[in-house]
């Protein structure tokens, strides 16, 4: 994998003003990234000086390696990409951007209105760059990927800009080309094929040659050049047809995550709500401020008898109510008997206790006169005007979530607010697939797999997303066959926000939602493997109209905890949940400190560990569910987090974390 560095330019006025606005450009990093790039990307208006800062801010200030720009080459009158960077370059490279042109022609022949452009810019310290400008829309932008992604084209180019021989590829190249006939004998030129990951069909002819090979390479079946534009193979081929190596790279945790985060759309439109429960799951969309100052007036806090401090001494008092003293003043002699939160009578200052004063005298049950045993001073047991809260004043502020805990709703109403502005929730849609699967409703039957499985998956996964305050719509089970898969699919496009599904996302015959996605849903596969335990074929893609897709792995215990782990940021965000992780993706569940109370092995990937929390004399214990097999719903079933372990370090002699150490958790529930 290349450890270049690269910059992704986005030039469009459109995408300059409403960043969501910018597909190419995160299209780009996805390539980028997928193939192992470090990659940072920016946004610019159609503006020459606007463009040539950036370009020569990621070549000559941040020292990248490569620069691709989208946008801005046709003929529009706003198109000046190409007159921006070729003042830039100093060394043109003719044959790259001829590559790019033909290989476009061979798509379409509107890219004979493209005019793309391809350099390499040499800054004072010798660094060199390269530039290459591509269109703008996305189909373009995949279709010049694959020209410079494959073969490792652009690895090469870049090996060699920074010193390199590129000795390893010419090596490579030639390597992988096939002897003829009647050269075969020769040992001393005879090169190893043991390099190639795929087997080689050799192709025959009857005319002529009689059985003599092609003197071209032949070309692996199912390698993304077989299939110009789509990684995955025709659902519709035979099993022969298959990959037998993943076209995914296996991605870091970290780097799955970031993608999600980036992929994810913000907050969505916002909605009205009536204070009441339905509010509970959803974020606010407005900054919630006091109408008046609360309290409205000095109130007391305590029960007992408002007097004006300066004029009443200890000694015995006439008992006044709010019955007999209306609004009039208290006159000489006088006490008001006065409850909790009730507002202060005119002309006092002060509140006296019930246990400061003795009953003397009482008439059908009410007090009469009672004895002042203290003296208080002013302002004792008041709480002051506007003491909780002033006008105008901000109390619960955008962003802040509606819990079941009753404090935010219990708020709004305090404030006198019968209705609140939220973002909406999604709606997220759930399929399992599988043709051994049965739902718990229906009775076992036999099966031509010998067996059927129950589906542990759409329960427990309805249960969490129901649990976090989402609404749910249940597709269903789908049998492993291309038109009941694809309808269920597009069912869940037309009502749903996000699209969750279990099964089908590894290497069988029948594992049919990568290429769905790709080819029927017209989705971007974004990555489709994770190093991580449970979760492996994990697989993520966003889908045309700004919807999602992550298709979990069939194993119980792995569709659960990959729901928890990619699907709830994800949700997170798209609810207008505010960042509150320090991680990868900023809207991750936030994991706390734990010490393990036994002990935990450690595996080549980062593990998250199904366990149960508690209090302990040191802080929070946690210990394991048990059995970590990904294939058994259980070890969920007294969860109530996931251990975050880390992978394994190379040459590691330590293969365990002992009962005793600390490690990061995913709080998942209540903690008893």
């Amino acid at each position: 994998m290349p450890s270049s560095r690269a910059g992704v330019l986005t030039i469009s006025d459109t995408a300059a003003a409403d960043l969501t606005a910018d597909r190419s450009g995160s299209l780009l990093q996805d390539h980028l990234t997928a193939a192992g790039y470090q990659v940072v990307r920016s946004v610019c208006a159609d503006d020459i000086a606007q463009i040539q800062r950036n370009v020569l801010s990621f070549a000559e200030a941040e020292a990248l390696d490569l620069v691709i720009t989208t946008g801005g080459t046709g003929f529009g009158g706003r198109d000046t990409t190409p007159e921006a960077l070729e003042p830039l370059i100093t060394r043109k490279t003719p044959a790259l951007t001829h590559a790019l042109t033909a290989h476009s022609l061979a798509k379409t022949p509107l890219a004979a209105l493209s005019r793309g452009v391809t350099g390499i810019r040499r800054d004072d310290s010798g660094k060199e760059t390269l530039i290459v400008a591509l269109p703008g829309s996305p189909k373009a932008v995949n279709e010049c990927m694959e020209l410079l992604l494959a073969n490792g084209l652009l690895q090469h180019a870049l090996e060699l800009l920074s010193g390199g021989s590129g000795e390893s590829k010419h090596k490579q190249m030639q390597g992988s080309m096939h002897r003829h006939a009647d050269t075969a004998t020769d040992t001393g030129h005879a090169h190893s094929h043991h390099h190639h990951h795929h087997h080689h069909n050799h192709h025959h002819h009857s005319g002529g040659g009689g059985g003599l090979h092609s003197h071209s390479a032949p070309k692996p079946r199912t390698t993304p050049a077989d299939h110009a534009s789509f990684r995955t193979v025709d659902p519709s081929s035979g099993p022969s047809l298959r990959h037998r190596v993943s076209p995914y790279p296996l991605l870091e945790l970290d780097d799955a995550l970031s993608l999600i985060a980036q992929h994810t759309p913000g907050a969505p439109a916002a909605e009205t709500i009536g204070v009441s429960p339905a509010l509970i799951g959803h974020v606010l969309a407005e900054d919630v401020s006091a109408a008046s100052d609360l309290p409205p007036g000095p109130t007391t806090n305590v029960d007992g008898y408002a007097v004006p401090a300066s004029s009443t001494p200890p000694g015995d008092y006439k008992v006044v109510t709010l019955k007999t003293v209306q609004r009039r003043a208290l006159a000489d002699g006088e006490i008001f008997r006065i409850n909790t939160g009730q507002g202060l009578p005119a002309g006092t200052d002060a509140v006296v206790m019930v246990e400061d004063t003795e009953l003397l005298e009482s008439s059908d049950g009410e007090e009469v006169r009672v004895r002042v045993l203290a003296q208080v001073d002013v302002g004792e047991n008041v709480r002051p005007r506007a003491s909780d809260v002033s006008a105008g004043q901000v109390v619960l502020p955008r962003g802040t979530a509606i819990s079941a805990l009753g404090g935010e709703i219990g708020t709004l109403a305090f404030l006198g607010r019968s209705s609140a502005l939220v973002y909406r929730k999604p709606l997220i849609a759930i399929l399992s697939t599988g043709n051994e699967l049965v739902d718990t409703s229906s009775a076992p039957t036999s099966s031509t797999w010998g067996f059927n499985v129950y589906d542990a998956n759409r329960p427990g996964l309805h249960a969490a997303i129901a649990g976090l305050g989402f609404e749910v719509v249940d597709l269903g089970i789908v049998t492993d066959d291309v038109p009941t898969t694809l309808a269920a699919l597009r069912r869940g496009m037309e009502c749903a926000d996000v699209i969750v599904t279990t099964g089908g996302t590894s290497m069988g015959e029948s594992d049919l939602l990568k290429p769905l996605i790709e080819r029927e849903l017209h989705g971007h596969i974004v990555f489709g493997r994770v190093a991580m335990k449970p979760g492996k074929p994990t697989t993520f893609a966003t889908l045309p109209g700004g919807k999602m897709i992550f298709a979990l792995p069939g194993n119980p215990a792995s569709a659960l905890v990959t729901f928890y782990v990619f699907v709830l940021p994800a949700l997170r965000k798209l609810s207008g949940t505010l960042p509150t992780s320090s991680g990868a993706n900023a809207w991750s569940v936030p994991q706390v400190d734990v010490v393990l109370g036994s002990e935990m092995r450690l595996d080549s990937r980062a593990e998250f560990h199904r366990a149960s929390v508690r209090t302990g004399a040191t802080g929070l214990v946690a210990t394991s569910t048990g059995n970590q097999r990904s294939s058994g719903m259980h070890s969920m079933s007294t969860a109530n987090a996931l251990i975050a372990l880390p992978p394994l370090a190379p040459n590691a002699t330590v293969r365990s974390l002992p009962a005793g150490s600390r490690a990061k958790a995913m709080i998942l529930g209540s903690i008893l």
